[in-house]
């Protein structure tokens, strides 16, 4: 309910500023709305199993990456398949060589030879629907 207000009180303030009286819709997620956010709800959740891993070991020297390792093939085969070779390649990327051992980040070298860093999934994302033309938003 307390969202329902926050856009009645932003649809009263344009309403002022233009002064009109405005009809808003709430627009219907697409189908590739919905796989954008499931995607980087995903790669967030690969991320967090990833430092959760990390700080494990640094923290209680505990190595769970012998117990993790099926799960990652099995999320990193059903990546390929929904997404295709390059982009599973531009993800695991993404997921596990972006940054150096040093903490900088490591770029993608194009095919015209520049370097292009990818900050968040939203980029990736980007970068993704350039790669394979079926994702769209």
């Amino acid at each position: 309910m307390d969202d329902i207000n926050k856009f009645r009180e932003i649809q009263n303030a344009v309403d002022q500023v233009l002064n009109v009286k405005s009809i808003t819709k709430r627009k219907k997620k697409s189908d590739n709305d919905k796989k954008r956010e499931l995607f980087f709800l995903i790669i967030q959740s690969i991320e967090e199993i990833n430092i959760r891993q990390t700080l494990l070991y640094a923290d209680m020297r505990i190595d769970f990456s012998t117990y993790d390792e099926k799960f990652f093939t099995v999320m990193d085969s059903l990546i390929e398949i929904s997404f295709g070779k390059q982009c599973s390649d531009l993800i695991g990327f993404y997921l596990y060589d972006r940054f150096a051992e040093d903490g900088s980040m490591n770029p993608i070298l194009t095919e015209d030879g520049r370097e292009l860093y990818l900050k968040d999934p939203y980029e990736l994302w980007d970068l993704m629907k350039l790669i394979n033309k079926k994702i769209s938003d």
